[in-house]
């Protein structure tokens, strides 16, 4: 398994849009990491102007199958149709464990909201093998945006599953959940 992120837009495209709705004039440089950690603690809107594709080479079919639930990224994915890729099995002798390349091109926002979800204990666990690997991809280029990336009761402060795993009942959990609250402060 393989996993490449790209930023396809700026941090300068995040803070133009936040200037452009207080009516400020625009600017050309990027803000301080001080202000990025401010608009993703907010999780105001121009976060959402922060696009990234994220690139994942030979995962399992079943893993793709979770990562495009997530509907607020587009998701593209390799095709197992032997008509098209003449190297694919036909399809009734194809497993639901054969790897795809997959890319989602998303916004920072749903990778904070995919984290909240794929980061959780209950995730299924090759899923969230591989979505902690894209975290530790995405922090090589963006850290303060990869350090938001939580699963949703350390995001939340608490477990909002039917049935917990348990995690948030263990003397770990409040030193996590302090942790992220205060990186993001």
């Amino acid at each position: 398994m393989k996993i490449e992120i790209q930023r396809v837009t700026s941090w300068t495209d995040v803070l133009n849009a936040a200037r452009f709705t207080q009516r400020l004039p625009l600017k050309s440089g990027e803000p301080s990491i001080k202000w990025k950690k401010k608009i993703i603690k907010a999780e105001h809107s121009p976060l959402r102007c922060l696009m990234f594709n994220i690139d994942f080479y030979d995962i399992p079919y079943y893993v793709s199958v979770h990562l495009v639930r997530h509907v607020h990224a587009q998701p593209f994915v390799s095709t197992s149709r032997p008509d098209i890729d003449g190297h694919q099995q036909p399809r009734e002798e194809q497993h639901k464990t054969d790897p795809v390349n997959m890319r989602l091109f998303l916004n920072a926002q749903e990778i904070i909201n995919i984290s909240k979800v794929r980061l959780c204990n209950k995730a299924e666990k090759e899923t969230q093998k591989v979505w902690v690997r894209a975290i530790y991809e995405l922090s090589k280029i963006e850290p303060e945006l990869a350090w938001a990336c939580q699963p949703s009761c350390i995001y939340r402060g608490h477990c909002p599953e039917f049935k917990s795993c348990g995690f948030s009942d263990g003397e770990l959990f409040p030193l996590k959940v302090n942790d992220y609250i205060n990186n993001l402060n």
